[in-house]
């Protein structure tokens, strides 16, 4: 690969929202989820650059990664948009909306063209603007020999490794994506190789939490 970027997808660590099983709530991190975060600096070499969407989740742990170093706050890996969802917790949107729910959980060939939360932007729409700014990055530090960290949301690092790898962005729910997570892979502005993918081996015994499989039970 002529040119090269590793790229390290961070989930956000555990918040209070996470912790009630809230779709769309990233607030401050937990206890659990700042001891997450220091597991994860120790395991991250210095990383060159820590890009975050700005919330409290996302910016909270990427501080943490970065040591006392400067936070890039870079919008194109902001969570997907659920105006209607956001605030509920997933049995409350299970009853609601229990058609729009199931097909979000299992998105069949071509939904990824469809919005499937009411109100809220495609899948394909959220790939398209991470991949963007994947690539705003890899213009920025290619050939650094560093890393550069990302953090951002259990849906936007599915896709991005799903979308990636080639497969289906449908297929986004068949990984795990854990709070305090690493995915690791090598980036040459169009393609990437992958070395690790939801790796939580530097949490040890801290537990972690994957919201969309305490929902589906996989």
């Amino acid at each position: 690969m002529h040119g090269q970027l590793t790229i390290v997808l961070v989930r956000f660590c555990e918040c209070a929202g996470t912790l009630a099983r809230l779709i769309g709530r990233y607030d401050d991190l937990t206890e659990a989820g700042r001891g997450q975060a220091q597991a994860l600096q120790r395991a991250i070499d210095r990383p060159i650059a820590v890009l975050a969407p700005n919330n409290p989740a996302c910016l909270q742990t990427a501080e943490i990664l970065a040591g006392g170093g400067a936070v890039e706050k870079q919008p194109a890996f902001r969570a997907p948009s659920y105006p209607s969802w956001a605030g509920l917790t997933l049995a409350e949107i299970a009853e609601r909306w229990p058609r729009e729910w199931a097909s979000f959980l299992e998105p069949e060939p071509g939904d990824a063209d469809r919005v499937l939360a009411p109100g809220g932007e495609s899948l394909r729409a959220t790939y398209e603007r991470a991949k963007e700014g994947l690539d705003l990055a890899f213009s920025r530090y290619r050939d650094s020999g560093g890393a550069v960290v990302v953090v951002t949301h259990g849906e936007v690092v599915r896709l991005l490794t799903i979308g990636l790898l080639g497969a289906p962005l449908e297929n986004l729910f068949l990984i795990r994506s854990q709070n305090g997570s690493a995915s690791r892979f090598s980036y040459d502005g169009s393609s990437a190789i992958f070395d690790t993918i939801n790796d939580t081996s530097h949490l040890g015994g801290l537990t972690n939490t994957d919201l969309i499989s305490l929902a589906t039970g996989r």
